[in-house]
């Protein structure tokens, strides 16, 4: 609202200003072009009925009934145009003569004179400079108009993707945490409470995060946290987990719920068929101008042949996505068997930080480096 507020008073400024503008412009001219004969007085006069004639052709432009793209016909429509207009110039100077040299002919016999010796022929050429000028400018004016609806459409539609794939998103994790919950509802009612209180937690921080391109990587480390404890919960010892996140990043921008389908898919597919479990790494860093995020597990790794374009599940399709669309060709995502073992999923994103006031006060406290 404040940004259209903004755009509005500058449209306003521009309106009361551009008569200012114009009329410093002939000035310029005017002085420019002022004969020592008639001297600076008199030219500035005549000059200054070139911008009032100026005025009138962009007025007679506007409302000729030809579309503004087809410049050759609305050209050929002001040939007989630049006659008249050059024809009432002359009539204009005639006055502008009459009154500064008190020995000029009358108007009238000055105006057939200068018709007789070529003077509209003369005036031609500034009729269709100032026509060109203007041309060019409304032209150019037209192309950063069409630019800016153009980056304003491709903003639309990129909001629209993401959106969409944040609401695919959502219920994915959802029905996977709940289906976890529902494993102790009979069996274990305390620990099946606790595990709704994370996931409520959990859905929470999505449906904030819902109007945010990005949040800072204090807040998505603290919403990982609530879906560790849920896996904790289910796991209990096989689940080791370390996070290494220095905390100079903890605001740096990063797309919500970016983390959370990367571990679900390290523990799906790489810890929870193995008895003994296994350890989970979250990592982050500095590169240069860049973030590089890092989660990598010691699980049964990937199978043969497996592709990242045919055999990713929804989890890692939709990062892909959100990534590509977010970032473009500025981010890097692989995913690469573990030198030891398992799985490395690293992402690479340009480092920007959040306000001071977007790490909700003691958020991504439960990031600071730490093993569990």
């Amino acid at each position: 609202m404040l940004g259209v507020m903004e755009l509005s008073i500058s449209a306003k400024m521009q309106r009361a200003l551009l008569p200012l503008g114009l009329l410093l412009l002939w000035t310029a001219v005017g002085l420019v072009f002022a004969t020592a004969g008639g001297g600076v007085a008199h030219g500035l006069a005549l000059w200054y009925i070139w911008g009032l004639l100026a005025w009138a052709m962009v007025l007679v432009d506007r409302r000729l009934p030809v579309p503004q793209e087809r410049l050759g016909v609305r050209a050929l429509c002001h040939v007989p145009l630049s006659l008249v207009f050059a024809l009432v110039y002359l009539c204009l100077s005639m006055q502008v003569d009459a009154a500064f040299f008190q020995g000029a002919p009358p108007p009238h016999w000055g105006l057939l004179w200068a018709i007789r010796h070529g003077g509209v022929q003369w005036n031609l050429p500034n009729y269709w400079l100032i026509l060109g000028a203007y041309f060019a400018f409304n032209y150019h004016r037209e192309v950063q108009e069409r630019r800016r609806r153009a980056e304003h459409m491709e903003s639309l539609l990129t909001e629209a993707r993401l959106s969409a794939l944040r609401a695919q998103l959502q219920p994915h994790f959802l029905f996977n945490a709940l289906n976890t919950v529902s494993a102790y509802v009979e069996t274990d009612p305390q620990r099946a409470r606790a595990m709704l209180g994370h996931v409520g937690d959990l859905l929470r921080f999505s449906l904030d995060s819902d109007d945010r391109r990005e949040v800072s990587l204090g807040e998505e480390l603290e919403a990982l946290d609530h879906y560790l404890e849920i896996q904790r919960a289910r796991f209990a010892s096989r689940l080791q987990i370390q996070v290494e996140v220095p905390p100079h990043l903890l605001d740096a921008r990063v797309p919500g719920l970016l983390l959370q389908p990367l571990v679900e898919n390290a523990i799906t597919h790489g810890l929870a068929g193995l008895p003994e479990g296994g350890e989970i790494r979250v990592a982050a860093w500095e590169h240069g101008s860049d973030l590089v995020l890092r989660v990598a597990d010691n699980g049964g790794g990937l199978k043969n042949g497996w592709s990242l374009d045919h055999d990713a599940g929804i989890g890692l399709s939709n990062t892909r996505n959100r990534l590509a669309e977010t970032y473009g060709p500025t981010h890097h995502f692989s995913i690469a068997p573990a030198a030891g073992g398992g799985v490395l999923v690293e992402i690479r994103i340009p480092r920007t930080s959040c306000p001071s006031g977007d790490r909700g006060g003691d958020r991504g406290k439960a990031a600071r480096a730490h093993r569990r």
